[in-house]
């Protein structure tokens, strides 16, 4: 696991110190303060990436409370006190963890690890939503089961009546839905109608002219009352580049 910044907020002395001592048991864990009231905080937390709190509840000034509800949704934060009833409202507020004082080091350990299993699992959804920006894909109905489709890998689609062809680079699927309803879920941009049946990716053509498009060795007709958009978006295209 990569460094996590932590940092503790406890104005009793020996709570402050027992967490020190559990946090230098933990390889991954860099302690880059102790802080005991919040305002005495502010300064790391504009200097460092933070991104673990040990955050007492009665603090001076600031409740930690208060002061977790304003943090920012990358910081976590794990609730130290010695007050139940508390509890309910570290929660309200999705704190990892809520440790009572004394704190040992079983119970930290188990703070410890939530927070290592919500952080891999922000990660993994973090580097899902990269992946869907960079390579957007859909999912189409085809034989019964959903079939992940890649948008880079779509060279155009063929409305057949009641269904529609997707030919693939590779491979052509078939879905029952409208092509109308295709083109409404595909990101603007990136695929042209040329025809009340067919529906390319730009950047699959390969030569065009006023009547077909190329894509490859597949000519496809350009509709009568497409041509005018057709030929803006295919000319914009050849002047582009």
């Amino acid at each position: 696991m990569s460094a996590i910044n932590c940092i503790i907020i406890e104005d009793e002395l020996p709570a402050s110190i027992l967490l020190e001592l559990h946090i230098a048991k933990f390889d991954f864990l860099d302690l880059k303060g102790k802080f005991t009231s919040v305002s005495n905080a502010q300064n790391i937390l504009k200097s460092y990436k933070i991104d673990l709190i040990f955050l007492d509840i009665n603090l001076p000034g600031k409740s930690g409370i208060e002061f977790a509800k304003s943090l920012h949704a990358e910081t976590a934060v794990i609730f130290t006190t010695a007050y139940t009833e508390y509890a309910v409202q570290g929660f309200e507020i999705d704190a990892i963890d809520y440790i009572l004082k004394p704190i040992s080091l079983e119970r930290f350990t188990k703070a410890i690890n939530k927070y290592s299993k919500a952080r891999e699992f922000n990660e993994t959804i973090l580097h899902s939503k990269k992946q869907e920006k960079e390579n957007p894909f859909i999912f189409v109905k085809c034989e019964r089961k959903m079939v992940k489709l890649f948008l880079e890998e779509i060279s155009y689609f063929e409305s057949q009546g009641n269904y529609l062809l997707i030919f693939t680079t590779t491979e052509c699927y078939k879905t029952y839905q409208s092509i109308t309803e295709m083109q409404e879920k595909l990101p603007e941009g990136l695929f042209c109608r040329i025809h009340r049946s067919f529906l390319v990716a730009t950047n699959k053509i390969t030569g065009f002219s006023t009547s077909i498009v190329n894509i490859k060795n597949k000519q496809l007709p350009i509709g009568r009352f497409y041509h005018a958009y057709v030929s803006r978006i295919l000319n914009s295209l050849h002047n582009y580049h």
